[in-house]
């Protein structure tokens, strides 16, 4: 603590202290999250896309939907790589997950980029990370790693794992859950309300979110669920076995082709209702721990005074495209959500059109909070356009905003360029793929060279081509990625 406060008062002298009415922050991170899971998201599809695993099948949440009711809602927010290290590398530091040294899971966070945390730090807030970060190499669970990307309490940082069970011993936080050989293990065994790693996480993001300090408070609790296993603690592991679960449209479907970056009949996944019975009860018990969350905050007095934004590192398809978890552009796989209060500067009940990326989440909460920082983010500050986010359908046809993605990995497969309405994913080992959600939210058809999409095709083509410069990207670099580059933006006829 002392030492805390040294540092903050030097770096007051050189940055200045938080102002008095400087914003707390609230980082809500899930882990493989289906969007359509989240009621509010439900509410804006169709019933055939939002109920995806049958009639009447799904999972309320309205704790994530007071979020969505009393902030802003982003209809188009994705995983800048749908993997779990590459994704939360841009999303701390607002840059692409090459530029931050972590292209592919397990890989260490540069040590000389700034954090969301470090900026912070630097104004004077007390900054915390709990939960899984996932940025500090190999170690596993590696509790309060080595790599913390500058947050100040990581007591209850573990750097990877989808542990179930947690305890506290006199030496600091632990996994209770071991298997025969005495190991951490993802059992769930007798987990409880107390110890089960959501409920477990929530009780300590409470402790640390209203602890009594003059200073703002910068938090991200990250929950590693709903990823895999599917397993969860009691009543929520059998709370949805009524439902009668059924395989997406998308499932085992033979009358239409395939892309080739999906990976073939290898990565088939044979359906398992059950499997989605335990991935709702996740779900469920995580917007129960939410809304616990919300409470502790408003009894604080301090809901009102904080940013929060709730989002996940990637989607889990969940059985579409014959496929579970992640790693590919599909929807289920690269669509998150991303829902933001903040009642000081964005209205309630407000739909974001624009596509977001996650490497815009950094940058953007920074402007939310009122800090500039000297640091050049890839990642856009959307503050003032979520601000104004009334107009946001007229916004987007103004000016045609553009996120990118790209595969995890230190190799090629594929990159993508996503607009309001049209994905154009660009790969090693097939012809460009575009979709269109308004036509085809399945994602089924491949709408590149139809005629009506040329223009759409040359401009996501062209800001890819852009982005693939600026971002030093070397998968633009593959000589068949560059070819489609090339035919994409019309400079070539079309395959």
């Amino acid at each position: 603590m002392v030492a805390r406060m040294l540092l903050v008062l030097v770096l007051g002298l050189a940055w200045g202290e938080a102002k008095s009415d400087s914003p707390n922050v609230l980082l809500i991170v899930t882990d493989e999250h289906n969007f359509r899971t989240i009621g509010c998201y439900r509410s804006l599809l169709s019933a055939e896309q939002a109920e995806m695993w049958g009639p009447g099948t799904v999972v309320t949440t309205p704790n994530l939907d007071r979020l969505a009711e009393q902030g802003v809602l982003c209809t188009r927010a994705y995983a800048t790589a749908p993997v779990c290290s590459p994704c939360r590398a841009a999303m701390i530091t607002g840059l692409y997950p090459h530029t931050a040294g972590v292209p592919t899971n397990n890989f260490p966070l540069r040590g000389d980029v700034p954090t969301l945390a470090t900026i912070l730090n630097s104004h004077g807030y007390r900054t915390g990370f709990l939960g899984k970060w996932h940025l500090g190499g190999e170690g596993k669970p590696e509790w309060s790693p080595v790599i913390d990307g500058g947050f100040e309490f990581t007591t209850y940082m573990f750097n990877r794992g989808h542990w179930k069970k947690f305890g506290l011993t006199p030496s600091g936080p632990e996994v209770a859950a071991r298997d025969g050989n005495g190991e951490p293990s993802y059992a769930v065994a007798d987990a409880t309300g107390e110890s089960y790693a959501t409920d477990f996480l929530t009780d300590r993001t409470i402790e640390f979110v209203t602890a009594a300090d003059s200073a703002p408070f910068f938090a991200v609790v990250s929950y590693p669920d709903p990823h895999g296993p599917n397993t969860v603690r009691k009543p929520y592991d059998t709370m949805f076995d009524s439902l009668r679960f059924l395989p997406p449209r998308t499932y085992g479907r033979d009358d239409v082709p395939s892309p080739r970056w999906l990976g073939g009949g290898k990565n088939h996944a044979v359906f398992r209702g059950e499997q989605m019975s335990t991935y709702f009860g996740m779900v469920k018990c995580l917007d129960d721990n939410i809304g616990r969350l919300l409470r502790a905050l408003d009894r604080s007095g301090k809901l009102d005074s904080t940013i929060i934004m709730m989002t996940s590192d990637h989607g889990d398809l969940c059985y579409e495209h014959d496929r579970l978890n992640k790693g590919n552009p599909y929807e289920g796989s690269a669509r998150v959500p991303l829902l933001i209060r903040y009642p000081s500067a964005l209205a309630a009940g407000q739909v974001y059109t624009a596509p977001v990326g996650t490497v815009d989440l950094t940058p953007t909460l920074l402007g939310l909070a009122g800090i500039e920082a000297n640091t050049n983010f890839e990642g856009r500050d959307l503050s003032e356009a979520l601000a104004h986010s009334e107009a946001t359908e007229k916004v987007a046809e103004r000016d045609v905003q553009v996120t990118f993605l790209r595969n995890a990995g230190t190799s090629a497969n594929w990159i993508c360029a996503i607009d309001s309405r049209y994905k154009l994913v660009l790969s090693v080992n097939d012809r460009p793929w575009l979709f269109d959600a308004e036509q085809d939210p399945d994602e089924l058809l491949n709408f590149y060279g139809r005629p009506g999409t040329e223009e759409a095709t040359w401009r996501l083509a062209d800001a890819l081509q852009r982005y693939v410069t600026e971002t030093a990207d070397e998968f633009g670099d593959h000589p068949a990625i560059a070819e489609a580059l090339e035919s994409a933006a019309g400079r070539q006829t079309l395959p």
